[in-house]
């Protein structure tokens, strides 16, 4: 019995190794992907910020402008910040992160649109690798206002090419201003390999069979 006893320990010890190992692989890579910076918004509740460095912390404008959301409507995540695309003109945003060579990431943002416009169609790109990918859209319902921004989830995928990758959005509006696609809750994870899919699988089945002879020599 004291033998079963450390057999199904280590048969959950393994799981929760293999566990781990898979955790490990879902932790986002991008900083602040939320785009809050911890301070209340001073003097009004956006900020347009044009080509810069870590103006909104971690990221930087490459192209045009952004407004910077802090209030001004509801964010994917409740806590107030989020980013429209197109400030007085359409902006370009981004920042790099670590990857490794050949590996498959998943990368995900919520999205919605400026509704001061009425209803319409935001467009967007997202890039990695330094390629833009097929175009995001978001149509502004009747629905849609500041209060209930009626955010959705975009996805896609891209191997990296390099160790460090420059993931980022770029307006692909083509009004002249002020009214563009709204982004929050980014989020890149690497997709895990298959050798951590077995290991998680063989670490579940070796204590789900430990388990089961432990109930089958109680009852006995």
């Amino acid at each position: 019995m004291r033998f079963l006893k450390h057999s199904v320990a280590a048969g959950a010890m393994v799981a929760t190794l293999t566990v781990a190992g898979a955790a490990s692989a879902a932790v986002n890579l991008v900083q602040n992907g939320g785009f809050k910076d911890g301070l209340t918004p001073a003097g009004g509740n956006f900020q347009t910020v044009g080509l810069s460095s870590g103006i909104i912390p971690a990221w930087d404008v490459l192209a045009g402008d952004v407004d910077w959301i802090k209030g001004y409507w509801e964010s994917s995540d409740g806590d107030g910040y989020s980013v429209d695309m197109d400030g007085t003109t359409q902006g370009s945003i981004a920042q790099s992160i670590t990857t490794v060579i050949g590996r498959k990431y998943n990368f995900t943002f919520d999205m919605s649109g400026n509704p001061d416009a009425g209803q319409g169609t935001d467009n967007l790109a997202v890039f990695a690798n330094g390629l833009l990918s097929p175009v995001a859209t978001y149509t502004v319902g009747a629905a849609n206002n500041r209060s209930n921004m009626l955010w959705s989830q975009r996805a896609y995928a891209f191997i990296a090419t390099s160790t460090t990758t420059q993931i980022g959005f770029q307006s692909l509006n083509t009004d002249s201003c002020c009214f563009g696609a709204a982004i929050d809750n980014v989020s890149v994870t690497a997709v895990p390999e298959p050798g951590t899919w077995a290991l998680m699988i063989i670490g579940f089945g070796g204590a789900g069979v430990l388990l089961r002879r432990r109930r089958a020599m109680v009852a006995a």
